[in-house]
Parts: structure tokens; C-alpha cells; sequence
């Protein structure tokens, strides 16, 4: 399908059909998520920090084991469907193939549970005195893990067939219900912390059931077979691609999510609740980039196939510096606000332990968003290669950091948003840096530069605003100040065509 190029350019097309349909229930589906998420990362959460800690290590521990013995299958669900694809045919057996993998690396999952249990238990929690917290529910990860493999096989499986919202609704929205829902029970001692467990894996079953029968409403559920279809070329393409697949899996999880293990088995089960807490604050920042990205990459990919360097340098800066608009705005409301946020939120003292943890992230999140879709430009191009290995430069490197500065220099969470912030830094820094070389192309300009003074003038004259008001209304104001002054500032120095065009389609007149 061809897509626009206003599509990037204004973060919204007029093609029609499933795809599009699908695309904004999706984003819808996807705002309610961050709303329920947010209501419950400011209300209820911080009522519960050592459990919502405990929460975060099985289920980080059950992504980054599920990221392993997936054996890639996850990306041959999408990669080679093609090759397969035969109505009339069941599909080859395509289904029943991903299924068996899916039952294989849970196989070899349970041969290697003793292995995974001393790293993750053993070593990560050697000193920690909450060991025997996170020992007695440690074997919850095994009914997670099984789920969480089959999950995300059905999820990929039906988005072949371009239907990404139930499996959304099924897999990402229904936990944010549910989750704050548990833990506010808890609190009232309606549940204790076994059933709490044991109800999270009811809602992961839940899940699978709904994308089974999803899948068979879709008239889908092919689980016949072709043994003769899968040929030995086929087979040999297919094992090289989902090693390489399983490899990027892995570091992709040792490079956005080992910090939170990290800092809950090397500091405290609270401290990385608290962690967490104040990452899906600082993670709203990320959100815009999602959308771009997905309407950038197919485009990227036509250009690179028209070797059109031009057009994908183009859409480099747009979306660098429209990204940095909006993320910027976003971080600024937060710091800004950042002490109201805490003394709205239950045990106030306790959570403002974050605060410069939400700083460092915030900046790491900042820089990534300023270099914009310079992984879509490699992935795209014949370097594709070099992703990868950058990926795996990342997860090493974040652990190294992780360790250093929580470990060496005893500078616990705020040593991880450090960590974070130093790898992810360098990691966007070796891709611009390679895009440069060998592309020629950077996503900078003087913009940038105008971008970053009206935001520096904006954040100042904000923060010295001498407010003594509720923190409500602190909030409110310095969120109605810093819109008119940075909003005003990008809009009159026309800092991006394309940001002053989509929000005149909001507002009645245009600039």
C-alpha cells in the first residue's frame, strides 16, 4: 500500500480501509491505556510500592526468559507468513508451526529453569534482603512465561490479518484494568499476596482464551499441517533469521528493562517499585515517537529502494525536531510540577526518592527523541546489520553502567537512570554518528538550537513563578503558563511547518 507523505508530515492521513481503521482504534486504545496508567501511577501504585516492585520483577523476569525461549518465532510470525499464506490451504500450517516452536521453547524453558533461577534469583538477589520475598513467588514465572510465549505468537499471528486492536485491548489494556484494580484490594486485605499473584495469571489466561477465540471468529484457527511445504532451504532461512530475531529479542530486553530488575535485586523490591513508578511517568514522553515511527517506516523503506537519500533526509529533521517539540513540552509540564506530582501522590516522602530519577530519564528519553528514526533509517537500508550490533553494544553496556553506579558507587535508582541515561545516550550518539558516515545525513539543524532556547526561556520564567497554591492548582497554572510561552515561542519562530499545520486544524484560525 502506498502511504502519503502528509501522513508524516501531519500525523494523520486520509487513505481509508482496514489498516487506517485499525490504526485509530489502535491509538485510541492506546491513549485510554496511558490514562488508566497515569491515574494509577499517581493514586494507587505508591500506596503499594513493595508490592507493585514484586509485581515488576516476576513479570520483567518472566519478558526477558519469554524474550529468550521464544526462539524467535515471534518475528517468523510476521517475517515469513507471506511465503506461507494459502487461504484455501490453512495457511500451510503456518499456525500450527509457530505453535510447536511456541511448545518447544517452553520445553526448553523447564529443562533450563534450574539455570534461570540461580541467575535471576540467586546472583541478582545474593545480597538482598528481600530474597525470600521474591523466592516464594519466583515460581509464578513459570505459568507467566508459558502464557506470555503463546500470547504473543496469537498476537503476531493475527496482526498478519491487520486486526491489532482486540489483541491490544486483550493483552495491554486489560492488565492496566486489572493490575490497580489487585492491588487496591490488596491494601484492603481482600486478597493476600498469593491470590493477588495468582489472579495476574488469571488475566494473562484470560488474555490467550480471548485471542484463540478472536482468532477463530477471524476464521483463522487453521491448525492442520504441510509437512511437505516446509523444504530444507526454507527450514535453514528460517532457523538463521529467528537466531538472529531471538538475539535481538534479548538485547532489546537487557536494554529497556534491566534496570528495573537491577535496581529491585540490587537495592530493594520497594526502590524498584518506586522505579517503575516514576518510569511510566517519564515514558508518556515516548508515546508521540510510536506514531511517527510507524508512519516513517514504510516510507523510509520506499525511499530506500528509489536510493532517494534526499527524501529520507528530509524526514530525518522533520521528525527529529517535531519530535523534540513534543517531547519537550511533555518533560517540561513534568519537571516543572514534578514536587506537586509527589505531594499528590500517597506516601509522598517515599516517592520523591524519584525525583532525579525522572530528570536523568527524562533526558535520556529527550536525546532519543531528538535522533528520531535513525533506527528506521538502518533497518531500512543494505546496513540493516549494524542495528543489531548496536542493540547488543546497548544491553552490554547498560548492564555494565547499572552495575557500576548502583553497585561501585552505591548511588541506588538514581545510579540506574544514570546507567540509563549514559548507554542510551551513547547508543543514539554511535547511530548518528554511522548515519553520518555512511549516509551523510543528520537530523540537526539551527532550529534545534531556537527550539532549545525557547524552551530554556519558557522552563525559567515557569519555575519562578512564586506559586503557594494547592498543588492542583500549582499544576494547573504552571501548565497553562508554560503552554502559552513555548507554544507561542514554536508557533511565531515557526519552528516546524508541520507542527503549526496540525494544530491549526484544531484551532480556528491558522498561522
Amino acid at each position: 500500500m502506498d502511504i502519503d507523505k502528509d501522513c508524516l508530515l501531519n500525523l494523520s492521513s486520509n487513505c481509508m480501509g482496514v489498516i487506517e481503521r485499525q490504526s485509530i482504534k489502535h491509538t485510541l486504545v492506546n491513549y485510554v491505556g496511558v490514562a488508566i496508567g497515569l491515574l494509577s501511577t499517581l493514586f494507587v501504585y505508591p500506596r503499594a510500592t513493595e508490592l507493585y516492585g514484586l509485581y515488576q520483577l516476576v513479570f520483567g523476569s518472566s519478558l526477558i526468559v519469554m524474550a529468550i525461549f521464544l526462539l524467535g518465532f515471534n518475528v517468523l510470525a510476521i517475517k515469513f507468513f507471506p511465503r506461507f499464506k494459502n487461504e484455501d490451504n490453512g495457511h500451510n500450517g503456518f499456525l500450527l508451526l509457530l505453535l510447536k516452536g511456541g511448545l518447544a521453547g517452553f520445553t526448553f524453558f523447564l529443562l533450563f529453569f534450574p539455570l534461570v533461577r540461580y541467575i535471576l534469583l540467586d546472583l541478582l538477589f545474593e545480597d538482598n534482603d528481600n530474597r525470600d520475598l521474591f523466592a516464594a513467588h519466583f515460581y509464578y514465572i513459570i505459568p507467566v512465561v508459558f502464557l506470555f510465549i503463546f500470547n504473543n505468537l496469537f498476537t503476531k499471528y493475527i496482526s498478519n490479518f491487520h486486526r491489532i486492536v482486540i489483541p491490544t485491548i486483550l493483552d495491554q489494556l486489560l492488565i492496566k484494568l486489572v493490575l490497580p484494580l489487585l492491588v487496591i484490594l490488596y491494601l484492603l486485605k481482600s486478597i493476600d499476596l498469593n491470590l493477588f499473584f495468582i489472579l495476574i495469571v488469571v488475566n494473562y489466561a484470560i488474555v490467550l482464551l480471548g485471542l484463540i477465540l478472536y482468532t477463530k471468529q477471524l476464521n483463522q484457527l487453521h491448525l492442520g499441517g504441510n509437512k511437505s511445504f516446509l523444504s530444507k532451504p526454507l527450514k535453514k532461512e528460517m532457523r538463521s533469521f529467528a537466531s538472529y530475531g531471538m538475539l535481538n529479542a534479548l538485547g532489546n530486553q537487557l536494554a529497556f528493562r534491566i534496570d528495573i530488575m537491577m535496581v529491585g535485586g540490587l537495592v530493594s523490591i520497594s526502590a524498584g517499585g518506586v522505579y517503575a513508578i516514576v518510569n511510566v511517568l517519564i515514558d508518556v514522553i515516548t508515546k508521540p515517537a510510536k506514531a511517527i515511527t510507524a508512519i516513517a517506516n514504510p516510507i523510509i523503506s520506499e525511499s530506500w529502494e528509489k536510493d532517494d537519500t534526499g527524501e529520507i533526509n528530509k524526514i530525518y529533521k522533520k521528525s527529529s525536531i517535531l519530535l523534540l517539540i513534543v517531547g519537550l513540552y511533555i518533560f517540561l509540564g513534568i519537571w516543572l510540577s514534578v514536587d506537586d506530582l509527589f505531594n499528590i501522590m500517597p506516601d509522598s516522602e517515599k516517592m520523591r526518592q524519584g525525583k532525579y530519577v525522572i530528570l536523568l530519564l527524562g533526558m535520556a528519553k529527550l536525546f532519543d527523541l531528538a535522533t528520531s528514526v535513525n533506527t528506521q533509517i538502518i533497518a531500512n537500508s543494505t546496513k540493516f546489520r549494524f542495528n543489531f550490533y548496536s542493540l547488543l553494544f546497548l544491553a552490554v553496556l547498560n548492564v555494565i553502567f547499572n552495575l557500576y553506579f548502583i553497585l561501585t558507587l552505591n548511588m541506588g535508582m538514581v545510579g540506574a537512570a544514570l546507567a540509563t541515561l549514559c548507554s542510551l545516550g551513547l547508543f543514539n550518539l554511535l547511530k548518528l554518528v554511522y548515519i553520518k558516515v555512511q549516509f551523510g545525513m543528520q537530523p540537526f539543524s539551527a532550529k534545534t538550537i531556537f527550539l532549545l532556547a525557547i524552551a530554556a526561556v519558557s522552563f525559567a520564567v515557569c519555575y519562578c513563578l512564586p506559586l503557594d497554591f494547592h498543588p492542583i492548582v500549582n499544576i494547573i497554572i504552571r501548565s497553562l503558563v508554560l503552554s502559552i510561552l513555548y507554544l507561542l515561542g514554536v508557533i511565531k519562530f515557526k519552528i516546524s511547518d508541520d507542527f503549526n499545520k496540525t494544530l491549526s486544524r484544531f484551532l480556528p484560525f491558522s498561522f
